[in-house]
């Protein structure tokens, strides 16, 4: 609120100021709310417009939240200088209320995801849609329209399957709002429906055609927050994928949005994966999650193999990270074989030096990490045991990491051929000049194909120290197969130290219900999310005396000199404390997605 103009007038006007604005300024920093006149001369924003106002002597723009009367107000208001643009409406500005408050993040990060890349002044009345009468010539599939006359659910859809048939049971509703994980898949889904004549809006770019009415609005994880007038359903594909979670605060999930934006407006939404989430079955409840009968091809020919054991002790330490079917692969010519690495590999995997077993937790199997004064810990539950080897009892274990430059000496030497190497930083596609890469997970997301793709180290992602680890293994190895798609007698290889292990052994033969089964009992007896609600917490110089004194129900650890984690058991409190740690300037990431 300022004091530039006297209250109820505009400067240099007898036209009376009788309506006021709250607004967000778009100010990092700041995540408050403030009041502004609006002059008569000017036409009532509606809510979500994106205004120009005067905050601290200078111009910023913000977000409006609601109108105010203010005709009987006593204090002065600043008036709104200008009208920039048409923004989020207000369905989508009370959800990102919603979800800042539930993620205890800043409103205006979740703004501006939902706002348009360029300014628009108005936009066009929707016309009616044509998606029942274009797409009514394909397949669909039954368990999805079974779903869609629930309210939604979750369809399991193994990974060579097509998409369509469950993308078609939506389609025949009306206006469909489709959530992918990445560009490139939502690319491919909205070229696949323009050529069918239906209109599409591909998000961010079509903000304005998709506030204008269209088909299909189609796009990565901020589609979820696109307008999308008269919709009929939402469809969130690969909800098991980490990319569709925001890892700045606030961490909102476009699943959760998506849920919870359907739920308002009541209409289906669907979750799709072939291996979905806890949270999501959890959600959806048994009776609406549909398990797709077994068959041929669904998955590509999954191998586990041990390069250590199977090679014997001398040859060993010379083959390093190449098993013998590796080598096979790699050395005939014909075949494309993409090797993963995660050096990032959320990377401190402790093995015996003389079993080469993986010292893992015992209560709950998760990668334990030296503390430095002769104890092993667990990241996941906090156990403690001696620094010596579970399965022998030996005392010398070693930090087993090897990152993606020795691994592409060590290929190269094998296969005798070039190898290319791929990472993150890597900004050209693959399958251009070579037919053997080697790359952390980035490789997966920017290998076009291949015959083979070979995890060199899978313990890396087994047996890191989140209680999300198997979740993440999963979804690289869904990635895997995709990349197979097409291929002549297409094959995954894990190499695990420990091939003998059931976490381990399970991913050779995928069987999704029984996998979330088990991982979904693991979850509940370690009080772990979905079944309780768990937030990073990182402050300042200061630490704020709230976190000494939290409600019942709700418990904080300490990990370090800055950072602690908070557990809570009912949503309300863990919510209502959350938000009291952030008012107290720390900041809060909700339900960390590698914790």
């Amino acid at each position: 609120m300022g004091t530039a103009q006297q209250a109820g007038r505009l400067e240099g006007s007898s036209q009376a100021l009788i309506t006021s604005l709250r607004v967000v300024p778009d100010v990092s920093g700041i995540d408050k709310t403030f009041d502004y006149a609006v002059p008569d001369t000017m036409a009532l924003p509606p809510v979500g417009s994106i205004v120009r106002v005067e905050l601290h002597g200078r111009r910023v723009d913000a977000w409006v939240l609601e109108h105010v009367d203010a005709s009987g107000a006593n204090y002065d208001l600043k008036p709104v200088i200008n009208v920039l643009s048409v923004g989020p409406p207000t369905e989508v500005v009370d959800l990102a209320r919603w979800a800042a408050r539930r993620c205890a993040g800043p409103l205006r990060a979740v703004l501006a995801s939902a706002s348009p890349d360029k300014r628009i002044k108005h936009v066009r009345s929707s016309s009616p849609s044509k998606t029942g009468a274009v797409s009514s010539q394909r397949s669909v599939s039954p368990q999805a329209e079974q779903l869609l006359e629930r309210g939604g659910g979750v369809v399991v859809l193994p990974p060579m399957r097509p998409v369509r048939p469950v993308l078609e049971a939506v389609l025949r509703r009306g206006r469909v709002l489709v959530v992918c994980p990445a560009v490139g898949f939502a690319r491919i889904v909205a070229g696949a429906l323009r050529r069918e004549g239906l209109s599409v809006a591909l998000m961010p770019d079509d903000w304005q055609r998709a506030a204008e009415g269209v088909d299909v609005v189609v796009g990565a994880r901020s589609a979820v927050w696109a307008p999308c007038p008269d919709m009929a359903g939402i469809v969130v594909f690969d909800e098991h994928d980490e990319r569709l979670q925001d890892e700045r605060s606030p961490t909102w999930h476009a699943r959760d949005i998506a849920i919870e934006r359907a739920a308002r407006l009541g209409v289906p939404c669907l979750l799709v994966s072939p291996l979905p989430t806890v949270a999501a079955v959890r959600w959806a409840g048994p009776e609406r999650v549909v398990w797709p009968e077994p068959q041929d091809g669904d998955w590509p020919r999954i191998e586990i193999v041990d390069p250590f054991t199977e090679l014997g002790d001398e040859e060993a330490p010379k083959a390093g990270l190449l098993s013998s079917a590796l080598i096979a692969e790699l050395r005939d010519p014909t075949r494309t074989v993409a090797c993963v690495l995660n050096v990032k590999g959320r990377a401190r995997l402790l093995t015996c030096k003389g079993c080469h077993a993986v010292a893992r937790c015992e209560k709950c199997d998760a990668a334990m990490r030296d503390m430095g004064d002769g104890r092993l810990e667990c990241p996941a539950c906090a156990n403690h045991r001696p620094h010596v080897c579970q399965k022998c009892g030996g005392a010398a274990l070693v930090l087993a990491r090897k990152g993606v430059q020795r691994a592409m000496e060590e290929i190269q030497a094998a296969a005798n051929r070039p190898v290319r190497d791929v990472t993150g930083a890597t900004d050209t596609a693959a399958n251009t000049s070579a037919n053997v890469y080697v790359g952390t997970e980035a490789l997966l997301h920017r290998v076009a194909s291949a015959d083979v793709v070979a995890f060199l180290d899978f313990d890396n992602e087994v047996f890191a120290p989140t209680y999300r680890a198997a979740e993440h293994a999963w979804s690289l190895v869904i990635l895997a197969a995709r990349v197979l798609r097409g291929a002549t007698n297409g094959r995954i290889i894990l190499q695990s130290n420990d091939a003998t292990n059931s976490l381990v052994a399970e991913f050779a033969h995928p069987e999704p219900m029984r996998i979330l089964e088990v991982e979904a009992e693991k979850r509940r007896q370690l009080s772990l999310p979905p079944f309780s609600h768990m937030a990073r917490v990182v402050v300042g110089d200061g630490q704020p005396n709230e976190l000494s004194h939290p409600p019942l129900g709700v418990a904080v650890a300490q990990v370090n000199d800055r950072e602690f984690l908070v557990r809570g058991d009912e949503a309300d409190s863990f919510v209502e404390f959350t938000n009291v740690l952030r008012s107290a300037h720390a900041r809060v990431y909700t339900d960390p997605s590698r914790y």
